[in-house]
């Protein structure tokens, strides 16, 4: 199984899954009337919400089936963590949907506000949810086992088969079929149901014999007991990281006019594509990391954990760069709105080259994750959010949107110049300096100095077609990562071995 195939697949699923939801989303809107979308966008926001009940279960899970295909033996110990889990998700999600289905009049009729859908359809559609809900925490389950067995090419495959159904095959039924909100959930119950059953099946295809096997019920607490630190440090850390990355938001909302926060929310959506483009890397290399490490092979670990590192690096940074030094640009290619484009490329550059600091700290979380101890982990996170909350209070308040993004991405340098040597020094004593001063400062200091230079020589004018704006930005974005791509070690080794190759 391969790390490079398997974040190779990673990338086209999320980018086809984001894709999909920008094309398609809109004819949403134009099929269902904008109330009837409405109980689609509270659909999400329930998901959102009820996730936080997943408590950590569902990445312990897929840490633990990694772990397990480092040892000897180690799939009869996860056989009984995995019934246990289920079990504990079938009674989590059985309370879920009863809570939701007797709170769903309450719901209709005190909490959502419709003028032209009748109270029963409203009540009918958030009881829908709440079954939805319970099928894609469990789908959610599986999915992560998956991943923990490097099945990544195959998991892609089947979500981006999943999701066509989900948005083109909806589309399909409300353009040809019908345009009742009610039908519509109904469609998606059943991709949800199905979604579960091929996730299900393809987790205990993949899952190896054992010499013993759990029944069908069997719940194991001492099994369950073993790893609720880490699934409670997974959980708690995860209400503070929405608690931190959605301060600002919360804040100026109440400070903006609501025009400005409309600038502000597109902002928001395009510095957090920054982050998203570390995650199929992510994805890709924490069950291997894990795996090694319980296989006794800590080198292999690390030469996995210093690539990854610079490949990130490159690609997040290069993409920071690229919008903080041309959101002008940027956001009229995409918007149209020549004011837009003036107020939000003061404000995009400082969470742009922030966020590109964020994917480059995440990885002292990666190493933790792997060696299974996120004590560090949850201390971090709870000092970074008692320090960070109140200095965005601050700096929103008194100097708005600009400075609370001045103030995001000065505490993501300082953060990650005090902590990640913290983590590194407890895990791998004598790595921090080597990793940072050869592997991560070089890419650094090379993209600021190509974006700089290109800058400089290519200046967009907005006076320039919009559609044309966009291809010369991809131009000067592939010329940046091209040019800065050989101050990564990895990839100069890469060339050097073809080169060496091509020449005998």
């Amino acid at each position: 199984m391969s790390v490079k195939r398997n974040s190779i697949a990673n990338y086209i699923g999320q980018s086809y899954t984001i894709l999909i939801g920008i094309v398609i989303t809109p004819l949403y809107l134009q099929y269902l009337g904008a109330e009837a979308y409405g109980l689609v966008g509270f659909f999400a926001l329930m998901q959102a919400w009820m996730g936080l009940l997943d408590m950590g279960l569902s990445p312990t899970l897929g840490r633990h089936v990694a772990y397990a295909r480092g040892r000897e033996n180690g799939f009869e110990f996860f056989k009984r963590l995995l019934k246990s889990f289920e079990l504990i998700f079938l009674g989590l999600a059985i309370l879920i949907i009863l809570g939701v289905f007797f709170s769903s009049e309450w719901i209709a009729s005190n909490w959502v506000i419709a003028q032209s859908l009748s109270t029963e359809t409203i009540v009918y559609c958030i009881a829908l949810m709440g079954v939805m809900i319970g099928l894609r925490w469990f789908a959610s389950l599986y999915r992560s086992g998956i991943n923990g067995l490097e099945d990544q090419v195959w998991l892609n495959g089947a979500n981006i088969i999943l999701i066509s159904f989900k948005f083109i095959g909806a589309l399909v039924l409300l353009a040809f079929v019908t345009q009742e909100v009610r039908h519509f959930f109904e469609y998606q119950l059943v991709i949800g149901l199905l979604e579960v059953l091929v996730f299900s099946w393809r987790f205990y295809a993949k899952l190896p014999a054992t010499q013993t096997s759990p029944g069908l019920v069997y719940f194991d607490w001492q099994a369950v007991k073993s790893v609720a630190p880490f699934a409670l440090s997974i959980a708690y850390t995860a209400g503070i990281w929405v608690l931190v990355t959605q301060t600002d938001k919360l804040i100026l909302s109440g400070v903006l006019t609501l025009a400005e926060f409309g600038y502000f929310s597109l902002v928001a959506l395009v510095a957090g594509g920054i982050t998203a483009l570390s995650g199929p890397i992510s994805q890709a290399i924490m069950p291997r990391m894990t795996m090694l490490l319980a296989a006794g092979k800590k080198d292999e670990m690390l030469v996995i954990y210093r690539q990854a590192s610079q490949i990130v690096t490159l690609i997040s940074f290069s993409v920071a760069m690229m919008i903080g030094l041309y959101a002008e640009t940027l956001f009229y290619a995409w918007t149209g709105d020549r004011e837009a484009a003036t107020w939000g490329a003061q404000v995009l550059i400082w969470f742009a080259l922030g966020n590109g600091v964020l994917a480059i700290g995440a990885f002292q979380y990666y190493l933790q994750s792997a060696f299974g101890q996120l004590k560090l982990h949850v201390i971090g996170s709870t000092i970074s959010a008692v320090i960070q909350i109140p200095i965005i209070y601050w700096a929103a308040v008194n100097y708005g949107a600009i400075g609370a993004g001045v103030a995001w991405f000065s505490f993501r340098v300082i953060w990650f110049l005090w902590w990640t040597p913290i983590v590194h020094s407890k895990f791998v004593p004598g790595f921090h300096w080597k990793w940072l001063l050869k592997d991560i400062m070089p890419i650094l200091a090379m993209i600021a100095a190509v974006a700089w230079l290109l800058s400089e020589s290519f200046g967009l004018s907005l006076e320039t077609n919009r559609l044309q704006l966009f291809i010369e930005m991809g131009l000067l974005g592939v010329a940046l990562l091209t040019l800065s791509a050989l101050s990564a070690p990895v990839i100069r080794t890469k060339i050097l071995q073809k080169l060496k190759i091509v020449k005998n």
